[in-house]
């Protein structure tokens, strides 16, 4: 998901995952959808329906994920471009990874070496 990068076919859902989850990907997947604001969050949205048919389409809020990112002790970049001059982009990453870590069993405290 870019709003920066100046390809149409790369803005939005680009149409390489399109096309991967659209006509590749034969299992079905948890395809996960940045909560974006705005007309451009409605366009990522209206672009990721017709993955519904094959996959879980799973809407995730980015609340607090720019914030969490502008504190990493790495400099984020993407195709020469920075947290700011692509945010779309990596609260997408992160939204997808909020959804990976909330799939997580992860036991409460003090269960044991087992979990360790």
């Amino acid at each position: 998901i870019s709003e920066a990068d100046p390809r149409p076919r790369h803005r939005g859902i680009s149409h390489h995952s399109l096309t991967a989850y659209g006509r590749v990907a034969l299992q079905p997947a948890d395809v996960v959808v940045p909560d974006l604001a705005g007309e451009f969050g409605d366009a990522v949205r209206d672009a990721a329906e017709p993955l519904k048919a094959r996959h879980r389409v799973v809407r995730v809020g980015v609340d607090g994920l720019y914030d969490a990112m502008r504190a990493a002790p790495v400099k984020l970049s993407t195709m020469g471009r920075d947290l700011d001059g692509d945010r779309a982009y990596f609260e997408a990453a992160a939204a997808a990874g909020r959804h990976a870590a909330g799939l997580v069993d992860v036991p409460p405290p003090g269960l044991g070496s087992q979990y360790s």
